[in-house]
């Protein structure tokens, strides 16, 4: 728009100007002196000169309002926006370039449309009722919903109508978010997909973790029928004396009785030897049993009691072998797991410390078993006096299959399989290291 359309030019102003001076002539009067003359001169000058002035002024207002209205039809028309003017019935009646590009249509041709006619068939009710709402709550109201381009893929559109206060039309600015809710799509899909593989990978994690428990199981099992048949060899030996005894025992009744002496006394003396050797073997059976016998539930146990019925299990063999065992008890610990599996723990220590022993030919060997409680938590420490653990090695013995001995001597599992039950199965702690003239493993349950 040109800046001097709609002003009056001077040539105009000046004809009226002449034409309300010749109406005012007949009235004013003829000055009756030179110095009135002057006067009114004066006062013509002087009204001429504020004239011109408001004429400046006036000059600089349009100028500055021009210069507004050109700021504003730039923020207006280039804004990054859309933005409308309905009517109650939701015609166009002014719109702005981003308005239009959204639309598909050229400025010019959208005057008098319906802004409805761009939303799909299915969201015009929609459309309707929210352009209503608003004009009746006389509030901003938003909403999001598809519109379709002239020409154009269905965009989504951020809509937001501000009625004016006299309620005959509305203002809408109109955001595209098309892109935000293709991005939010896209996200939801990669979600579920990332959900579906976390489904996935729980499923593989779980048999991982299923196929693990077995394998322990398994291990568990391999390393308890070695240590039974360990301990079947030590009962046999323990056995051999007992049954020697009973076997003579019995040879000598026929003896007595042909020599006439098997008297009452006899008798009874005889009986009850044989039954305390029997008891005894009867008391190293039970031990083997209970050894052997699934624990199916944690359990609060006394740690001295498992200790004593384990050490019965090797003391002859330790006893054979020539090694002092030192129990140490400071007080009765008690512990809660399974103790047939700690039981089976402290056996695989001590083997290993009695093959250590004899393997290297020890002076005076011994193993020194020391029980306390510290802290809330049983402690138990198994030492011997075997020269200690290379450092080399130190922190390997828990690994699976590891072992120092002939491939006839050891399988490698019983100390790994000894940690699994004391951390995973009964949540405490075992751990090794050299001491003084040999090492030392310590229990923490």
């Amino acid at each position: 728009m040109s800046k001097d359309a709609g002003l009056i030019t001077a040539e105009e102003l000046r004809r009226r100007a002449e034409g309300r001076l010749r109406e005012k002539a007949a009235q004013l009067e003829v000055p009756r002196s030179p110095e009135e003359m002057l006067r009114l001169i004066h006062e013509f000058e002087v009204h001429r000169i504020e004239l011109e002035l408001q004429n400046a002024e006036l000059m600089r207002a349009r100028d500055e309002a021009d210069r507004i209205s050109e700021k504003y039809t730039d923020l207006y028309d280039f804004a990054p926006v859309g933005y409308f003017t309905l009517d109650r019935s939701g015609a166009i009646k002014a719109a702005n370039l981003m308005g239009a590009s959204l639309l598909g249509v050229e400025r010019g041709r959208l005057a008098r449309r319906r802004m409805g006619a761009f939303v799909p068939t299915s969201a015009r009710p929609f459309f309707s009722d929210f352009l209503a709402r608003a004009f009746e709550l006389q509030a901003k109201l938003s909403c999001e919903m598809p519109f379709s381009p002239e020409g154009g893929e269905t965009l989504f559109l951020q809509i937001e109508v501000v009625p004016d206060a006299a309620g005959q039309e509305c203002r809408v600015a109109v955001i595209d978010i098309t892109e935000r809710r293709r991005a939010e799509r896209e996200l939801a899909e990669k979600r579920r997909d990332l959900e579906e593989m976390n489904r996935f990978l729980e499923l593989r994690i779980a048999k991982a973790v299923e196929q693990l428990r077995q394998k322990d199981e398994m291990l568990i099992l391999q390393d308890r029928l070695a240590v039974m048949g360990e301990m079947i060899n030590n009962i046999a030996h323990q056995w051999n004396q007992p049954l020697n005894s009973l076997g003579l025992m019995i040879q000598q009744l026929p003896m007595f009785y042909a020599v006439g002496k098997l008297s009452g006394d006899v008798l009874k003396e005889t009986s009850e030897k044989a039954m305390a050797l029997v008891q005894h073997m009867s008391q190293t059976v039970e031990a083997f049993r209970n050894l052997f016998k699934v624990d199916k539930e944690t359990t609060t146990f006394r740690v001295n009691k498992v200790i004593a019925r384990t050490l019965s299990l090797v003391q002859k063999t330790l006893q054979d072998q020539g090694i002092a065992v030192y129990f140490q008890q400071e007080t009765d610990p008690t512990a809660t797991g399974f103790p047939n599996e700690y039981s089976q723990v402290l056996l695989n220590i001590l083997l290993n410390a009695r093959d250590a022993l004899v393997e290297r030919q020890v002076d005076s060997p011994r193993i020194s078993i020391q029980a306390a409680m510290l802290g809330g938590r049983s402690v138990v420490t198994i030492s011997d006096n075997a020269g200690g653990i290379p450092d080399e090695i130190l922190d390997r013995i828990f690994d699976a299959y590891f072992t120092t001995k002939g491939p006839d001597k050891g399988t490698g599992i019983g100390l790994f399989m000894s940690r699994t039950i004391i951390e995973k199965s009964m949540k405490g702690r075992l751990t090794a290291r050299n001491v003084p003239g040999g090492a030392e493993f310590r229990i923490e349950v």
